[in-house]
């Protein structure tokens, strides 16, 4: 079951002349700024264009809408179309916004979701002013959404991925929860918030005797996961009130959500979404809403994750000057001719996969310049990066995201989506592109994740800095990694998840503007600054009811083992559980980081991999 992502890794930045960057034999120039079409990236561009060739270029799209066959395929697996064409986005607007805002978009016929606006107030709390509005806009409308002065940018809205891979959770003896229960700690005064995707069967667990009566759900959402994660806290911390909140398919509803259940009064939050469009080099939104609260007193824990073994080294964005695998291609496919390719592991400049029959790949690739988003709004790229899917000869375009970044302009992000819908393997191989450098003060560090389904990673992968991005947490905030309780309860020998995500925290821009946004001639950044991450390890594959059908093994169950719960999203609600006990143990108005020092202190360290963070969590030491 999927979860969602981001993370990263090793830096390294290279200081070069301000007004042009020599790559490897390349050097160019950009233009000043791309145009306002800089704010539309090549995901959305490229579902636009699709929907125009599959409706043809008259007035029938509304008349007739597309045909099933046409909309999965348009759909490909991550992004949502609707059948009249309308296609997910998100909109990032440069400042707060309300009723005018959304009333401009509906006047283009888009269909608003949900907006910023109308997130709860948490008193006390200075949480980010910012614009955020979900909507589903029709495709011919999208260059004239883009076109608003408000709009900053806009994001395809993906699927958001949770990080998922009664009867008692193996987190209970791993953790030493039931130590702490047999000496009166149970979680009591303890109110514990969930954001996942549902508890839709909330009721059959607590007839199971598996959740409290009481168990408040804000939002019921679609799915079990939620119900799952609620199970193994209330094993581990029983007296706990527990409340769920779900989200939607989009950033505004997970921010939302952390707004809804802190005015509920949730003194911890267990979540497990992931946003692989987060921003990876900087502390976006959903990065700092959970740090503002852990600062004034909500103990928060994250999912570190499920793309440890998904993810390739981190490393300088150097143009080689070479082809994919030095090949010679006709690239008949290719909006561009990927020429300069960079090095993604030693000096292999190709990360080789196979996308089975069904399969979709999802590739993110991020870089260290300022995002058009939240926190750097409306600013853009020095480094004019390209990502490309190639064909195993590496002579031709599977697929591509090739947004043009220059002077500033530009969201430093490229993604694709391929989803093979023959019958048989494709090997792929995925790449990264230099095509220009404009002003860029310094060679920028890159990101390169992917997410999947029926897709096998054939070259060997990198898990530092795989961390989900939504979890750039510099101290306050907490993200758990997963360690398979269903092999072992000894905190000193279970193994970490290959999948399980980790750091370091990287918090860099390489080149900026030297005031306000561009275009402009860029200047080096502040350099980096790197926090760990995970905090630690929790217990994943742990035994649940499987309510729903939720689960791996058989579900539900009435089976200790019979039905488990994988992924780092088990982990993050195990962390929460140990947190409750602790906290009640040194003083329920004790501040998120007091507990953190205490957890940190008690922790089984395991040094010998970064995934462990500060170690396997206990709830006591004896």
């Amino acid at each position: 079951m999927p979860r969602r992502v981001t993370a990263l890794t090793a830096a390294f930045a290279l200081a070069l002349p301000l007004a042009v960057m020599a790559v490897a034999g390349t050097a160019s120039a950009e233009p000043a700024a791309p145009a306002a079409a800089s704010k539309i990236p090549s995901l959305v561009a490229d579902r636009v264009s699709k929907i125009r060739a599959a409706v043809g270029t008259g007035h029938g799209l509304r008349a007739t809408g597309l045909s099933d066959a046409q909309r999965d395929t348009l759909s490909a697996g991550f992004l949502s179309i609707t059948p009249a064409g309308g296609i997910d986005l998100t909109l990032h607007a440069t400042g707060p916004v309300g009723k005018a805002e959304t009333q401009a978009l509906r006047d283009l016929g888009a269909t608003v979701i949900g907006s910023s606006g109308e997130f709860a107030k948490v008193p006390g709390v200075a949480l980010p002013e910012v614009g955020l509005i979900h909507a589903v806009v029709p495709y011919d409308k999208v260059d004239a959404v883009a076109g608003l002065g408000w709009v900053a940018t806009v994001r395809p809205t993906l699927k958001p991925q949770v990080d998922s891979e009664p009867l008692t959770a193996e987190s209970v003896p791993l953790h030493r929860t039931d130590v702490a229960n047999s000496r009166g700690f149970t979680g009591k005064g303890q109110k514990v918030g969930f954001i996942s995707d549902g508890v839709t069967h909330l009721a059959d667990s607590i007839a199971r005797g598996e959740l409290p009566a009481d168990t408040t759900a804000l939002a019921v959402g679609d799915g079990d996961e939620g119900t799952a994660m609620m199970e193994i806290v209330h094993d581990m911390a029983p007296d706990a009130k527990l409340a769920f909140h779900t989200v939607g398919d989009d950033l505004t509803s997970y921010v939302g959500a952390f707004h809804n259940l802190a005015a509920w009064g949730a003194n911890l939050i267990a979540e497990d979404i992931a946003f692989d469009d987060e921003p990876a080099f900087q502390q976006g939104l959903g990065a700092v809403t959970a740090e503002k609260l852990a600062q004034q007193g909500i103990w928060v824990s994250s999912s570190a994750g499920n793309l440890g073994a998904k993810h390739a080294s981190r490393a300088a964005a150097v143009g080689t000057g070479r082809t994919p695998d030095g090949v010679a291609g006709t690239y008949a496919n290719c909006p561009t001719a990927p020429t300069n390719t960079v090095n993604l592991r030693g000096t292999d400049n190709t990360y080789d996969v196979i996308v089975r029959p069904g399969g979709v790949l999802l590739p993110t690739l991020q870089w260290s310049e300022p995002r058009a988003i939240y926190p750097t709004i409306g600013q853009g790229g020095f480094t004019n990066l390209n990502l490309y899917l190639m064909t195993a000869d590496g002579k031709d375009c599977l697929a591509s995201s090739t947004n043009v970044q220059a002077n500033g302009v530009g969201d430093s992000i490229e993604q694709l989506i391929f989803e093979n819908t023959t019958g048989a393997n494709i090997p792929a191989k995925l790449v990264v592109d230099v095509a220009g450098t404009s002003s860029a003060a310094k060679v920028p560090t890159f990101d390169l994740r992917w997410r999947t389904a029926a897709v096998t990673t054939v070259d060997p992968t990198d898990r530092a800095g795989s961390l989900n991005p939504d979890s750039n947490y510099l101290g306050f905030a907490t993200s758990a990694g997963a360690v398979a309780s269903n092999v072992s309860t000894d905190p000193n020998t279970v193994p970490l998840e290959s999948y399980s995500a980790a750091g370091p925290v990287q918090i860099m821009s390489t080149t900026v503007c030297a005031a306000g946004v561009g275009p402009c001639t860029g200047v080096a950044g502040t350099g980096f600054r790197s926090y760990v991450g995970p905090a630690w390890a929790a217990a994943d594959g742990v035994t649940v009811s499987g309510v729903g059908g939720f689960g791996s093994g058989t579900c539900p169950s009435n089976v200790q083992g019979g039905c488990r719960f994988f992924g780092t999203s088990a982990a993050a609600p195990s962390a929460a559980g140990v947190a409750a006990l602790i906290r009640e143990q040194i003083g329920a108005s004790q501040s998120p980081l007091a507990v953190n020092r205490t957890m940190y202190a008690l922790a089984v360290k395991r040094t010998t991999n970064p995934g462990f963070g500060a170690g396997v969590l206990r709830a006591t030491a004896y």
